[in-house]
Order: C-alpha cells, then sequence, then structure tokens
C-alpha cells in the first residue's frame, strides 16, 4: 500500500531523500530494517525555502527563485513507485514538506522506530561538513538513526557489532543491537576497548606481561555486567565479547569492515553544546565501512 503526502505514521522507520544517487542506497536500506521489523515505511524529501536556505548560506538566497520554479518534484513519487514496485507488501507512505531537511527529520523522529540518512564523505578539512544533514539529524533525532555513509557495505551479511564502555548509555545501544540480532537472525560483536592501564604502578604495554590478561579481565568483566540485563531479555541471541586494547574509533572502524551495522550509544551535549556528538561517534563515523547506528541519550 502507498500514499503520498501523508501524516507520519507512529512508530514508522522513516527514510530521508534528498534527490541524489544515495537516495536509492537509503531506500533498500530502510525498506529491509521496515520490513524485518514489521514497521510502515514513510518517506520524506524536505524542500528548503530561501529563508532556510540564506539562514545557512546567504549566497544561496540568489538563486533560490529559479530554483523552486524548476525544481525537481518527482523525487518523492519516483521512490514510492519504486518502493511499490520492490516491496508490494510493505505499507508505504511520504510526504514532501517545506523546511530545512535536518530540522524536519528531527522533528518527525517524534515517535518514530528509526530514521534513515545518507551521508556524504568529503576529504581534508570539509571532513567538519560531512552530512550536515545526518550530523544533524544524528545529534538531535528522538529515536535511533542510521547513516549510510558514501561507499559503505549495505547487506546485511555479518553480525551486529556494538561498542561498550560500561555506561548507561552502552547499555541502551547493546540493548537495540541484541534486539536487530535477534530479529534478523545473527549475532551480536560486543567491543570494549582500552588503551592506557597502569597495574602495580607499571604501564601495562605487552601482551606478554601478566598484567595484560588482568587488564582484559577487568574489562571484560564490565562488558558481562553490562550484558546482563540485556541477555535475560534476548536469550537466544548468540554474541561474543572482544576486548580490544588501542584507539576507540580506530577499533571500531576496523570492527565495522566485517560487520552489517555498527550500533554506538552516544551521551551527546545539551543546551548550547547540543550541536556536538560524543568525540568517539563522531569519528567513526566519518570512517566506518558500514552503517552506523547513533542512540542517542535523551
Amino acid at each position: 500500500m502507498t500514499e503520498a503526502h501523508t501524516q507520519i505514521p507512529t512508530d514508522a522507520v522513516i527514510v530521508g531523500l534528498d534527490g541524489s544517487e544515495r537516495d536509492a542506497t537509503c531506500l533498500a536500506w530502510a525498506a529491509g530494517a521496515a520490513t524485518r521489523a514489521r514497521k510502515p515505511l514513510h518517506l520524506i524529501h524536505a524542500r528548503e525555502t530561501a529563508a532556510e536556505l540564506g539562514a545557512s548560506d546567504p549566497a544561496a538566497v540568489r538563486g533560490v527563485a529559479a530554483a523552486i520554479l524548476y525544481a525537481d518534484d518527482s523525487v518523492l513519487e519516483d521512490a514510492i513507485a519504486s518502493a511499490t514496485e520492490q516491496w508490494p507488501d510493505l505499507t508505504t507512505t511520504g510526504s514532501e514538506p517545506w523546511g530545512n531537511p535536518e530540522r524536519v527529520l528531527v522533528e518527525a523522529s517524534e515517535g518514530a522506530h528509526l530514521v534513515v540518512v545518507g551521508s556524504r564523505r568529503l576529504s581534508g578539512l570539509q571532513r567538519l561538513l560531512l552530512g550536515r544533514s545526518a550530523l544533524a539529524v544524528a545529534m538531535h533525532a528522538k529515536c535511533p538513526v542510521v547513516l549510510l555513509p558514501d561507499g559503505a557495505r549495505t547487506d546485511a551479511e555479518g553480525p551486529v557489532v556494538v561498542g561498550v564502555d560500561g555506561s548507561e548509555h552502552a547499555q541502551r545501544a547493546a540493548d537495540r543491537a541484541f534486539w536487530i540480532a535477534g530479529v534478523r537472525g545473527t549475532s551480536v560483536r560486543v567491543v570494549i576497548c582500552w588503551y592506557l592501564e597502569v597495574v602495580d604502578g607499571s604501564v601495562v604495554t605487552t601482551p606478554e606481561n601478566p598484567a595484560w590478561a588482568q587488564v582484559e579481565d577487568k574489562y571484560r568483566t564490565i562488558a558481562e555486567n553490562l550484558l546482563k540485563p540485556v541477555r535475560e531479555r534476548y536469550p537466544d541471541v548468540p554474541y561474543e565479547i572482544a576486548v580490544r586494547r588501542g584507539d576507540a574509533p580506530q577499533i571500531l572502524t576496523e570492527e565495522s569492515s566485517a560487520a552489517s551495522l555498527l550500533v554506538m550509544g552516544s551521551r551527546g551535549r545539551g543546551g548550547f553544546r547540543g550541536m556536538l556528538l560524543g568525540s568517539v561517534t563522531h569519528k567513526v563515523i566519518e570512517t566506518a565501512a558500514c552503517p552506523v547506528m547513533v542512540i542517542r541519550q535523551a
């Protein structure tokens, strides 16, 4: 069933469209997630007004009138038609509101099951501009957000990897990872990292050092304690714990190469600093080789 320009269904999987080549990848991933979770799919193609464009790029206002006159109004309709053909049993709706894309998607995330957005990779100093809409949505959404970076593998093969650190937000991420793995019929790889530890006054640097095993046991115990309530809810989901030493963003990026999905919790920041994600989460989004799910602390 398909319908355009409707209200967003409750608990829907939402996919943000921007008219680029990434739309097909985002649509396919979101449709797969909606099918497995038995949720409705809602497509959003937000169109910026002159005021919205001027707020972020005053130079863009000069050409906005022409852009509106000659805008391609077929983006949403074409996407819905594609979804209808490929996933006929999926309930698909869509809307095309005027407004800043990130603001539209953040507002739509209220009551949603999931938001799926594409993210461009830019080089050099422009890395700070990585996926403006994608990052903004991940920073402020009221539900989990999946970012599909350019060039990332998007198949559902491989375990669901979740990065944990013993905190409450990491436990929420682990809970979601186990739920997804259960729906997909796959396993969870729980990754916990450490970098600098001192045992008996000495810095632990080599695996041959007996203190190395002591440190690894410590972090494994942290992960096991965090997983206790999660395992009670999902007793049939297989999992493994990987304790790894090194830079957390680099390790999680390495882990993403064989993962179907990388799940991360993010404390984020509130108030004036609300545009910040956790530094580890931000770095991993820039480099991950698979889709990244961000579960931000409310």
